[in-house]
């Protein structure tokens, strides 16, 4: 153990927790308002607006998506032309905590979503035993720490991988459960950990809010909220043990990277959409061939008819390779790449498409410096634009976001192409508009809440320490934060 040089600082994530919830029922929740109460509290603009899959690896590597190249865990490849699971061996990013050890401090981490297998050399890292987010298995350093967690708290937090179709309400009555059990026990593990060291910098991240938020958030934007708040006390009270137990002179960070609301998103019209799109490009109502739709292949239409009870009990008895290939082909299924302009990829909240160039994706069927291409890519704007809720004749759609301006580095090309945002209204059921036609679609996802795009972060401890709260703006602003300014330099 090394010479401590200063207070310890101690950072608590709570995946996707939503301020505007708990500052809504804090009187129930009496740990988060000691937290809001008596922190020094920044509102945190996050990559979440666009890219929900990309606010842990921002945290984590201090840098934007353009720079560490993550939005999702499963990404296209545009080398083979396929979806594939993030892996440090193509999407390789150093998380801050290990230039920390680097410089002598004492560092432990558990359950940061998405990422990559444990890396501290002197530390304590646990990797995948509670996240809703994973990349991989459970990992961890040492070996001899992975082995007393699974002794001492079991083997896995009991929510379990989410499996994203439909919930009965048995399964969601389990669910809940699960994930107040889980809280708990998080909570007894954080404590465990703490006290195994003088820790210069400790890091945990509570899951249960996140997974809670998707599954328990109900379908009606205007139904009750009690299974969710059920889990958000459950944390609560789990994190009112954890504070209770950190040193009294420990700066400590609470805070979420985004939020969580009622599910708006549509993206499941986009697989359609697309396909509309290549149909009606090439013909009279617009010059200019871009190929043909992909047929629908064969695990998109079984997704599309087997009964949800059914997906959910085989993708529960199938390894997590076979999940993956299933939602690889759901994407690439039926394509002729020769015949393919533009293609949805896999998303979970905003739609994404990815253009199919030469000379980046392998089997690339378009220049991107034609007036063709130029066409084709006006001609999508212009369908998602008129697109129409049939229910309401509102729009679909708030905007097309393209060439990611504001995630500009090295790995921009590994992000979609096109990010489609939604107007706000709850999942369709059928849309509309007089080039493409009708076309009818379920979110079938089993998630009644998704993300919102605002994190937070509450700083207790020293009047210096929290009058940092001031320069936060962004969740990538916290690895910096605690780089240069928490923690002792060497």
């Amino acid at each position: 153990m090394t010479a401590r040089r200063r207070p310890p600082l101690v950072l608590i994530g709570l995946d996707a927790a939503d301020r505007s919830l708990i500052e809504a029922h804090r009187t129930s929740l009496p740990a988060l308002r000691r937290v809001l109460d008596a922190g020094a509290l920044a509102r945190l603009e996050t990559t979440a607006h666009l890219l929900t899959g990309s606010v842990w690896p921002t945290f984590a590597s201090g840098t934007l998506p353009g720079h560490h190249g993550v939005y999702h865990h499963l990404q296209w490849d545009a080398e083979h032309m396929r979806l594939r699971r993030v892996a440090s061996d193509w999407l390789d990013w150093t998380p801050f905590w290990v230039e920390l050890e680097r410089r002598g401090l004492d560092v432990a981490v558990l359950d940061v979503p998405m990422a990559y297998p444990a890396r501290l050399a002197r530390g304590i890292e646990i990797t995948n035993w509670g996240s809703h987010d994973q990349l991989g298995p459970f990992a961890a350093a040492p070996a001899s720490a992975g082995a007393a967690v699974r002794r001492r708290f079991g083997r896995a937090h009991p929510m379990g991988a989410e499996i994203p179709v439909d919930k009965t309400p048995t399964q969601l009555a389990r669910i809940r459960r699960n994930l107040v059990t889980g809280a708990a026990r998080k909570g007894d593990l954080v404590r465990w950990l703490l006290a195994q060291r003088d820790w210069d910098v400790f890091l945990a991240v509570f899951g249960e809010t996140h997974r809670g938020g998707h599954i328990l958030w109900p379908d009606d934007p205007d139904g009750p909220l009690d299974a969710v708040l059920d889990v958000y006390r459950a944390v609560d009270t789990a994190l009112g043990s954890v504070l209770d137990a950190v040193p009294p002179d420990a700066t400590v960070l609470v805070f979420s990277l985004h939020g969580m609301g009622p599910n708006t998103s549509q993206e499941h019209f986009v697989p359609q959409v697309m396909d509309r799109i290549a149909t009606t490009f090439g013909t009279g109502a617009m010059p200019g061939a871009a190929g043909t739709p992909a047929t629908p292949g064969l695990v998109r239409r079984l997704r599309e008819l087997v009964p949800p009870a059914i997906q959910n009990a085989i993708a529960r008895a199938v390894p997590v390779t076979v999940r993956d290939e299933v939602m690889n082909r759901q994407v690439t299924g039926g394509r002729d790449w020769a015949a393919t302009s533009g293609f949805p990829l896999l998303a979970d909240l905003n739609g994404y498409l990815r253009w199919n160039l030469r000379g980046r994706e392998r089997d690339g069927a378009v220049d991107r410096d034609t007036a063709a291409f130029r066409r084709y890519a006006a001609w999508i704007r212009t369908c998602f634009a008129e697109l129409r809720i049939e229910d309401t004749g509102a729009p679909l759609c708030a905007a097309l976001v393209e060439d990611h301006a504001d995630f500009q580095g090295p790995r921009t090309g590994r992000l979609p192409d096109v990010v489609v945002t939604w107007s706000g209204a709850p999942p369709a059921r059928c849309i509309r508009s007089e080039r493409l036609g009708t076309i009818t679609a379920e979110l079938a996802t089993g998630r009644g809440g998704n993300h919102r795009a605002e994190g937070f972060c509450a700083i207790l401890g020293p009047a210096g320490a929290r009058a940092h709260a001031t320069g936060l703006r962004h969740i990538a602003d916290l690895a910096p934060l605690v780089t240069r300014h928490l923690v002792a330099p060497v």
